[in-house]
């Protein structure tokens, strides 16, 4: 009997579903560290070097970045990591400025191939429309579908004009891009043939639910309210800052990996301290 018992415990223990890690970052205008995208050899080197050691630490499965120039400086920073990394995805979105491809894209990297990948441009209502989009992933890890979307939602600038209406216009412009995920997760089974165990959302949501000039705000609500989970609900904002004060603004949780799927169990995330970036790299596993 003990001898039975015994088996079936090893027996469950290597039937155990694998654990599997993501880490989302916003590295703030990489590789050159500025919004002109201009800077030397040396500079850029330093910065994906710098990044890459941070990553390779965390040696997570899946990364999702936000401001990345382009698919070229993904694939240096890929291989900088680690070679077993890829690039599943980097996007192009047209800035708003000329119509040319703007300086911050959305990636996610991997362990472990796509199934399939692709980006899209968010779709405008009106006078609303979010910049940039998301970019997509469909891996099969340990026999588990997983669906990956990567976001960096608009940010908080304001650039003169009436302030409190710009501040209104990019709350409705967020809370569009979460309704438009989250209806595009829900047409995965349809548009892919495949029903999804997982479904992430991570990335740079540039909104929380400490300070008041979010208080209207229902961009994080939309995804509680699906079933999703990030693991933050529950933490002082003390043990949570993703983007540490900077002059007048304050310590905030910008950066959130949402994850939805029955059973699963959320790690308790982890902020990794570096000065690579204005943001902290967020981790997770399930």
């Amino acid at each position: 009997m003990r001898r039975l018992i015994l088996l079936l415990f090893l027996l469950g223990s290597f039937l155990q579903a694998k654990e599997i890690s993501i880490t989302t970052w916003n590295l703030e205008w990489f590789p050159s560290g500025n919004s002109k995208g201009i800077a030397t050899p040396e500079i850029i080197a330093k910065r994906i070097a710098d990044a890459a050691e941070v990553l390779r630490k965390l040696d997570s499965d899946i990364i999702v970045l936000q401001e990345v120039k382009d698919y070229e400086a993904c694939e240096a920073l890929a291989k900088a990591i680690d070679p077993k990394y890829q690039v599943l995805v980097c996007s192009a979105f047209k800035s708003g400025f000329g119509g040319i491809a703007g300086l911050q894209q959305v990636a996610i990297l991997s362990k472990y191939p796509a199934q399939s990948c692709w980006s899209e441009d968010w779709k405008s209502f009106g006078k609303i429309d979010p910049p940039r989009g998301f970019a997509f992933a469909h891996l099969k890890i340990d026999g588990r579908d997983i669906a990956v979307y990567g976001v960096h939602l608009k940010s908080n600038l304001i650039m003169g004009g009436d302030k409190f209406k710009t501040a209104q216009l990019n709350i409705l412009k967020r809370e569009l891009a979460a309704e438009q995920v989250l209806a595009h997760s829900k047409e995965l089974p349809k548009l892919i043939g495949q029903d999804f165990e997982t479904v992430i959302v991570a990335g740079d949501f540039n909104t929380n639910r400490d300070q008041t000039d979010f208080a209207s705000e229902k961009t994080l609500q939309i995804f509680a309210e699906n079933g999703f989970a990030s693991g933050f609900e529950n933490i002082p904002l003390q043990q949570r800052v993703t983007h540490p004060s900077k002059g007048r603004y304050p310590d905030a949780t910008f950066d959130y990996i949402f994850v939805k799927g029955n059973g699963l169990k959320l790690t308790k995330p982890s902020i990794y301290k570096s000065g690579t970036s204005d943001h902290l790299p967020v981790s997770t596993s399930f």
